[in-house]
């Protein structure tokens, strides 16, 4: 409050009172410049106990990218100093390697003011220089008549090395530390592109141990695992580092020679690998002797794309094989002396209508109520000479020769028909099958679906088809899973985990379920990190609104883990082996019947 005095009465003409109200004026703004002061200076101080307080590193940078301020979590994470941070541009805090993605970053935060979706992952470099993965988020606020920009930095190791880790888990056997099949597709497919490019060869060998099955048989499969790790450390020690070994599972590993001059460069790592198992194996107390049976392929003469040389490799180790062991490079006529001298593609094209085929089911239970739901139908040969034969004795000559249709669709005939008897009996079950990467690639399977579904006018949601991951995520089998899937049958991916999926690409499938892999199952009452993976699947899947089934349960503690990380259902030895119509037909009736008094009971 200013007042002025006078003793001298006086009129206030025009010209006082314009002075009087400008000097007002004046003291009005300056009262109000000062309260605006006070304000900016209270709000910066507000705005300085949160940046002093949060646990993320938090600075204040102006339009330029120079830091103007940084918080004790800044200075605990990078070893500076505020002070030698101020003033300086924050480029600063960034590996010298990758400043230049970073400042394009920055420019379009700061200079463009353009929103970028998501925080920009770089490596940040501390005082010391060490470095590590950063995440660096910049937004803008507005603080009085400041424009600023909050920059957001937090250390990701812990986050980076988890998700190396199951993209490790992924892509390699959980045995041997291998490359999986999917890694070595991945590195195959790559060998083509830069031998295209640069005319060169290389070489594909396939691996097939001797006599393994009956060492597995005869000793125990824990015994066979350490085998097969044995295995594994003689092939790394004759191998190249430019060399890629891969198991592609069971006994079968997979050689990718990508530097080789000549034919017979390929031929002597093939002799090396023969050479490095001749010697005895120390199993536990037990001396153990193998060998192996090699198929050799080379590009570009004996193919130009990963599938026809995996199965030129195959045929060349057949050979070998049935010469006694050794090595064999493909030979065109192989293949078809292959297929003559077994003659089992003719006696298996003439197996289908003679009614050799069978189905054997195993029960799948829901893991909360004990109860089966559904059964897994397995395709089994009753063959006149050999007995009952599995899948994996004539499934690969069937895709190889073109069988692989009608025998298809025998399964989903045969499979359908005895669905739909189930459900005249009254009994609730689905049943599920697998389907081959064959069926995908060329379009057959929809037609052959729904004709069967017509055919026995089941419901289509009682019937699930089980496709690989692999197979899942090729852009060619979208279309037709997507019209699967329209016909209302349900869609599992088959080994979820042993290959490696873009999690944008699964959100876009139509698929319903995941089916957790048998090697991470297997493990999980020895291995922590089987659980850690267990547990990830199940988490991804349920957030994915996906159902979550285990395979290969052996085992009570297995069981437990699943229970507790919420899996939904699971198969394998411990719920029950595969079993022939009539079996699980009484398995099926029996549960009906328990449930029918306990309904009763309960009445």
């Amino acid at each position: 409050m200013i007042s002025l005095h006078t003793w001298a009465a006086r009129d206030l003409d025009d010209g006082l009172v314009a002075v009087m109200n400008d000097v007002g004026s004046q003291i009005g703004e300056f009262v109000e410049r000062k309260r605006a002061e006070v304000a900016l200076q209270e709000s910066e101080k507000r705005m300085r106990s949160v940046l002093d307080n949060v646990s993320d590193g938090l600075a204040t940078i102006d339009q330029t990218g120079v830091i103007d301020s940084a918080n004790p979590a800044v200075v605990k994470l990078f070893g500076y100093a505020e002070q030698e941070l101020i003033g300086q541009q924050a480029d600063i805090l960034i590996a010298t390697t990758h400043r230049s993605a970073f400042d394009n970053y920055l420019q379009r935060r700061l200079k463009l003011d353009i929103p970028v979706s998501g925080a920009h992952e770089t490596m940040g470099k501390r005082k010391n220089g060490s470095l590590f993965p950063l995440e660096f988020v910049v937004s803008s606020m507005q603080v009085g008549a400041r424009h600023l920009f909050i920059a957001t930095l937090r250390d990701i190791s812990e986050r980076k090395a988890h998700t190396d880790a199951l993209e490790y888990q992924a892509l390699h056997d959980a045995l041997t530390g291998l490359p999986n099949r999917s890694l070595f597709g991945d590195r195959l497919r790559q060998a083509l592109l830069a031998a295209r490019r640069n005319q060169k060869m290389f070489g594909v060998l396939l691996l097939d141990l001797d006599r393994f099955k009956d060492i597995n048989d005869a000793l125990g499969h824990d015994r066979g695992d350490s085998l097969l790790q044995e295995v594994t450390a003689r092939l790394r020690g004759v191998l190249r580092a430019t060399d890629t070994v891969a198991r592609l599972g069971g006994d079968e590993f997979a050689v990718l020679t990508t530097d080789a001059k000549h034919p017979e460069d390929v031929v002597a790592s093939a002799r090396k690998i023969l050479a490095s198992l001749e010697g005895p194996f120390a199993i536990a107390d037990q001396m153990v002797e193998t060998g192996a049976s090699i198929g050799i392929a080379m590009y570009p003469v004996h193919g130009d794309d990963p599938s026809t040389l995996l199965r030129r490799a195959d045929v060349a180790m057949y050979v070998a094989k049935r010469s006694g062991g050794g090595y064999a490079l493909y030979q065109p006529e192989q293949e078809a002396q292959t297929l003559r001298r077994s003659g089992l593609a003719g006696e298996l094209r003439r197996a289908i209508p003679q009614g050799e085929l069978v189905l054997h089911y195993q029960p799948q239970i829901t893991l909360a109520s004990g109860a089966i739901h559904s059964v897994e139908a397995l395709v089994r040969w009753n063959h006149p000479r050999e007995g009952l034969m599995p899948p994996d004795r004539f499934i690969p000559m069937a895709e190889e020769t073109g069988i692989i249709h009608p025998l298809t669709a025998w399964v989903i005939d045969a499979a359908l028909s005895q669905l739909c008897k189930w459900v005249a009996d009254g009994l609730d079950v689905s049943v599920s099958l697998n389907v081959s990467p064959r069926n995908i690639e060329d379009h057959s399977l929809e037609e052959m679906v729904a004709r069967a579904l017509g055919n026995f006018k089941v419901e289509p949601n009682r019937l699930t088809l089980e496709i690989t991951e692999g197979v899942a995520m090729a852009a060619a089998a979208a279309k037709a899973l997507h019209r699967l899937h329209e016909m209302g049958v349900r869609l599992a991916l088959d080994d979820f985990g042993t290959g490696y999926s873009s999690l944008l690409y699964l959100m876009r499938l139509p698929v319903n379920e995941i089916k957790i892999d048998r090697s991470f199952v297997a493990a999980l009452a020895s291995d922590p990190d089987s659980g850690a993976i267990v547990r990830s699947a199940v988490g991804l899947g349920h957030n994915l609104g996906l159902r979550v089934v285990a395979e290969g349960l052996q085992d009570r503690i297995a069981e437990a883990v699943l229970v507790e990380a919420g899996c939904d259902a699971a198969q394998g030895f411990l719920v029950g082996r595969p079993a022939d119509e009539a079996e699980i037909t009484a398995l099926l009736m029996q549960q009906a019947g328990l449930a029918k008094e306990k309904l009763t009971e309960s009445i």
